[in-house]
């Protein structure tokens, strides 16, 4: 079964860069394809996640967590993994490029670039999501994409196949080649498929702007891997074996620094904090964080609605998703030290801004855009708070933003294909005109606000209860909460505003040609349902999704107390009675620091030391 499921993960990754090389051959008959491909796609994807579920709930009871070991990612289901058929190493034999001085055994830790790609809790939703939002994106260019659709069918696929494998990818250069792929179809759908005149001065801004921030990312990548090589000397590209460096650095700085000795520890954080801006660089642009977001209402508003829809559901998470991979593992102390004082601040900042430009917009398109803008800040806040309730809401949101942004996207795509205009002063009473279309808006809408029952409430109360239980230095969290809470109440002002103004009043429509419009199809339906139907199927049962992340949930938690602890200079005590479990239960016969500290394998560190193994306290430290 796990040689099965990692020919489907495989299945997953090729299936969209193969469509890509494919459908520039075909002509008016490819949008029947690519539904087709889509469906095949998402049929594979929603195998993987049955196959997986129970291997990622199972990891919960996994005693192995007790060392430093668990102090790294554990994916599944790798592709030529060194174990063979049991799967148990978490390791790939398949080596793109050896830097090695000498030839080295399959799957050892070393300088090579290696496809190594995998699934745990973190992506499996995302990948599920990247599938899933593919549908609606072909279904809403069914009719408005006319002009060489083969050519925009492939560039879709390719942008699907770059997001699907950075959020797969294992290996840091992997990720970095996925996640800038992504930019060349990106820049040639906006350019040649756009709907105004500027969509060529927008496709060259989000360019420019993305992959300005994209290089000093990678000089950020390369810049943890040189500083972080293991006991030998030797470096590594893949990331949980550079997790396992950064923490045994880590570790053994913050006991010299508790003994006197804090020249070591000063060091490392001061070349954390610089390989931190140099990381965040490329993912504030991604996300994008105010004032890096002034490509985002251009790109959104020229690009085609499909595009836009992928560019709000899949790309903006790339940026998240850096966040969560890379930036809070690598640097933890420094996304302690500066995430929520600076990063935070510019979030907090970027969510009350966008709100009251998205209130201020008269187009439906960048009232949306600015809207996403704003719940994307709350996301990273929640992120750098560093906790188990911040990080698993903001996993779940990034599932649940991408399913309710990606559907305003295509409610303005409903009227684009009607009236050719998503100006918001030109309608009025489309309640009466089409009530089948209002009442599926209105869940959508419901849906990003947050109403309790619906998708958003549950990640948007985990994260707000992040923030306000953040421990990190030198922040008002209390305060960062209540800016967080301001942005949840500006987003149902500006939402119900634009549903009071648009389905209600009397009637008032644009000018058309021909016959009255017609209220909404079968197609349409499938796009409208399934993303409604999805946005109450997450609120009411968000428990898997929190289930499958749980383990890694708990790891990010101790990688993060470890880091607090040592940037607030509190010795690693061990224990004298049993501890009291973290708030998501520890796996049996293994013991958790207080509020969530560190488990060990007999006696363990407390308030957030990192893990330790055996009976007398000394560190087992991974490779």
């Amino acid at each position: 079964m796990i040689v099965f499921t990692r020919v489907l993960l495989l299945l997953v990754l090729i299936l969209p860069l193969a469509s890509a090389a494919i459908f520039p051959f075909f002509g008016r008959p490819a949008r029947r394809l690519a539904i087709w491909v889509a469906f095949l796609h998402l049929l594979i994807t929603s195998a993987v996640v049955v196959l997986a579920l129970p291997m990622l709930n199972d990891r919960i009871e996994d005693s192995g967590f007790s060392k430093l070991e668990a102090a790294k990612f554990r994916p599944n289901f790798v592709p030529g993994d060194v174990s063979g058929s049991d799967g148990a190493s978490n390791r790939t034999t398949w080596t793109v490029l050896s830097l090695a001085p000498t030839p080295m055994r399959p799957g050892d830790a070393g300088p090579n670039i290696q496809f190594f790609i995998g699934v745990d809790g973190l992506n499996l939703w995302l990948i599920a999501l990247s599938s899933f939002m593919m549908l609606p994106a072909i279904l809403v260019s069914w009719e408005s994409i006319r002009e060489k659709p083969g050519k925009f069918y492939a560039l879709m696929f390719l942008m699907q196949g770059g997001a699907i494998g950075a959020f797969l990818s294992f290996d840091v250069i992997l990720f970095y080649v996925f996640f800038e792929l992504t930019l060349i179809p990106t820049f040639f759908l906006i350019g040649g498929w756009g709907t105004g005149s500027g969509r060529r001065d927008a496709a060259r801004k989000f360019f420019l702007y993305t992959l300005a921030g994209s290089l000093l990312t990678l000089l950020g990548i390369i810049g943890v891997v040189l500083t972080n090589p293991n006991d030998e000397g030797m470096i590594t590209f893949s990331l949980p074996d550079l997790m396992g460096n950064v923490q045994r650095n880590l570790y053994f700085a913050g006991k010299a620094a508790f003994a006197g000795q804090p020249a070591a520890l000063i060091a490392l954080q001061n070349t954390q904090f610089w390989l931190f801006l140099a990381l965040m660089a490329g993912f504030l642009v991604k996300v994008p964080i105010w004032p890096f977001h002034t490509w985002l209402p251009a790109a959104y508003s020229e690009a085609p609605t499909g595009v836009t829809i992928l560019l709000s559901a899949l790309l903006a998470k790339l940026g998240t998703f850096g966040i969560l991979r890379l930036v809070l593992p690598l640097t933890p102390d420094a996304a302690i030290m500066y995430g929520l004082p600076v990063i935070g601040s510019l979030a907090a900042f970027g969510i009350v801004y966008a709100a009251l430009c998205a209130y201020a917009e008269k187009d439906l398109k960048l009232m949306i855009a600015y809207s996403s803008v704003s719940h994307l800040g709350f996301l990273v806040l929640a992120l750098f708070a560093f906790n188990v309730e911040g990080i698993s809401g903001a996993v779940l949101h990034m599932v649940n933003h991408g399913l309710t942004t990606g559907a305003l996207f295509a409610m303005s795509g409903f009227l684009l294909d009607r009236y050719k205009t998503t100006q918001m002063s030109q309608y009025g009473g489309l309640m009466g005109r089409f009530p089948n279309f209002a009442v599926l808006a209105f869940i959508l809408c419901l849906a990003s606000i947050g109403l309790p029952g619906l998708n958003n409430f549950v990640s948007e109360m985990l994260m707000l209860g992040g923030v306000v239980d953040a421990r990190n230095p030198r922040i008002d969290r209390l305060g960062l909460a209540v800016i967080a809470a301001i942005g949840i109440f500006l987003g149902a002002w500006y939402i119900l505003t634009m549903l009071q103004r648009m389905f209600f009043n009397p009637l008032k429509e644009p000018l058309t040609t021909g016959t009255a419009p017609a209220d909404i199809s079968g197609r349409e339906f499938a796009i409208f349902g399934s993303l409604a139907g999805l946005c109450l199927v997450l609120g009411l049962f968000p428990q898997p999704v929190l289930d499958s992340a749980r383990w890694d949930l708990n790891l990010l938690n101790v990688i993060g107390n470890g880091a607090r602890a040592r940037v607030s200079g509190i010795e690693e005590k061990e224990p004298e009675k049993e501890i009291v479990p973290m708030t998501i239960p520890a796996p049996p016969g293994m013991k958790a620091g207080p509020g969530g500290g560190p488990p060990g394998g007999g006696k363990g560190g407390k308030g957030g030391g990192p893990p330790v193994g055996g009976k007398g306290g000394s560190p087992k430290l991974g490779d």
